[in-house]
């Protein structure tokens, strides 16, 4: 078992560091889909995110989520490394 572990974690990084741009966009998607839209659904429902509107709204996603650490709000939704790191890996390729 130990090492089915070590085998998918190495396997997970190859796939990670071969990743498109298309790739790092459809996985930041899905966070944004699963985990902000439901709470911007109720509460924000100006700033629900789709993938045509993603690209426009990605500095303040930075701005909120990494810089100032305000989002996701409350306890309610949280991120796992995983999504956090997809959405950072595309929210950084957006901006830069």
């Amino acid at each position: 078992m130990k090492y089915l572990i070590i085998l998918f974690t190495l396997l997970s990084a190859i796939h990670e560091a071969h990743a498109t741009p298309e790739d790092d966009k459809q996985k930041a998607l899905l966070v944004l889909q699963t985990k902000c839209n439901v709470c911007h659904v109720r509460n924000n429902p100006f700033r629900i995110f789709k993938e045509r509107n993603m690209e426009r709204n990605a500095k303040d996603i930075y701005k909120q989520v990494f810089v100032k650490g305000r989002m996701p709000l409350g306890g309610e939704v949280k991120l796992t490394a995983e999504e956090r790191e997809a959405l950072k890996r595309w929210v950084e390729a957006t901006i830069h």
